[in-house]
């Protein structure tokens, strides 16, 4: 998903400084924790990241981030992917209208799917404030077998341990229920009111948790930048991960299971070099 929307873009690569010697990529950060990906990985789990990017999306101010072990194509590598819908939102630029916006860097910002994507069968949830920072955590060196990519998002079912761990033998299935009256299940939201008594009633709804991540500062996007501060990108995060293909039918259920708990930090300098990837 996340990975689509760079490819015909021009990456520009961020270094830890400006100096013209500094190598393209460089930068610090962490991303850690554990996933439980069947047939790939499960257990604790650390990306020691060592390359840096970041896209601008000149056109509506959108910027991608993307945070990999190694500098080869994201098809060959493991990393994780940050999209920001409106990148002046968060550092607080006027609108393109002229309207004042306040910062949020240095708030909390929840992270999550973008509203409009859900798997086939899963009713478009409404937001009245939509997230607009989304990420994606891709395995393709790790998980060869398989084109392996988990998502955070705004809500989790956890183990009853409050971990995201495999418990041993496996866990149970989510109390997954349907609608009352037997009609559609797209007719439904994901409510847990609305699932089937005998399911509820025999599986204690999980517990649940989300996505978030803070900006301390954040690249302006403007690939002519010669202001070190404007250029550089700062934050930490808390991701919840998991796969969107594990969401109840009809949305009617709690959200779906735990996949990986990553967190971590990360600061560069933005730098501009040659494209990520060659082609669309």
């Amino acid at each position: 998903m996340i990975r689509a929307l760079g490819r015909a873009l021009v990456v520009a690569v961020l270094g830890v400084a400006l100096a013209p010697a500094c190598s393209l990529g460089q930068g610090s950060g962490t991303v850690s924790g554990t996933l439980d990906v069947p047939d790939c990985w499960s257990g604790p789990f650390d990306l020691h990241p060592d390359f840096f990017a970041a896209v601008p999306y000149t056109s509506n101010d959108a910027l991608q981030l993307r945070i990999q072990n190694g500098g080869d194509y994201e098809t060959f590598s493991d990393g994780l992917a940050i999209l920001i819908d409106d990148a002046g939102e968060v550092r607080g630029d006027n609108a393109s209208d002229g309207t004042p916006r306040t910062s949020l860097l240095g708030q909390s910002l929840a992270v999550s799917l973008p509203p409009g994507v859900v798997p086939p069968g899963v009713p478009v949830t409404p937001y009245a404030n939509p997230p607009i920072v989304h990420a994606e955590l891709y395995l393709q060196k790790t998980c060869r077998t398989q084109n392996v990519a988990l998502y955070a998002v705004d809500a989790v079912s956890l183990e009853a341990d409050g971990s995201c761990d495999r418990p041993e033998g496996g866990p149970p299935p989510l109390p997954c229920g349907t609608t009352s009256g037997g009609g559609s299940p797209d007719a439904g939201m994901s409510d847990a009111s609305t699932l089937d008594a005998s399911v509820a009633d025999a599986t204690p709804l999980p517990a649940v948790a989300g996505s978030t991540i803070v900006f301390n500062d954040l690249f302006d996007g403007d690939p002519t930048e010669s202001d070190a501060q404007k250029r550089l990108t700062d934050a930490t995060f808390d991701f919840y991960l998991a796969d969107p293909r594990e969401i109840c039918p009809g949305g009617l259920g709690p959200p779906p299971r735990c996949r990986g708990h990553l967190t971590g930090q990360f600061r560069f300098y933005f730098q501009r070099g040659r494209p990520a990837q060659p082609f669309p």
